[in-house]
């Protein structure tokens, strides 16, 4: 089976609409870096506990049986992704996702992953 027309059909009028309402360079590349951020198994297990709970790097650490140092790491790749966002109370930093648009996002690949 080809993925390719035998005859070469211009539909112009919505090749040039779409053409027209991509999106741009720049919007591209941080869509990229974000879904790069997400694409790794243990920064996605983080973003999970996260859609549950704001947590901090003791709890992540417990819950995903991993160092708190490698937590910290991944945790740093998520903020600079503006996927994650902490706050500070005391002497604890508490993360939680950074708005409801991430946990739409873990959301949504969870109930398409479960299909």
């Amino acid at each position: 089976m080809r993925n390719v027309c035998d005859e070469r059909h211009e539909h112009k009028e919505r090749v040039s609409k779409i053409k027209a309402e991509l999106e741009t360079r720049e919007i591209v590349e941080k869509m990229v870096k974000l879904l790069r951020a997400c694409a790794d198994e243990t920064r996605l297990k983080i973003l999970i506990a996260l859609s549950k709970a704001s947590l901090c790097t003791c709890d992540l650490s417990e819950i995903l049986s991993l160092s708190s140092s490698a937590i910290s790491h991944q945790l740093r790749v998520l903020k600079l992704s503006n996927l994650v966002d902490s706050i500070r109370i005391g002497k604890q930093v508490i993360y939680r996702l950074k708005d409801r648009h991430v946990l739409e996002l873990i959301s949504s690949a969870l109930e398409h992953a479960k299909e």
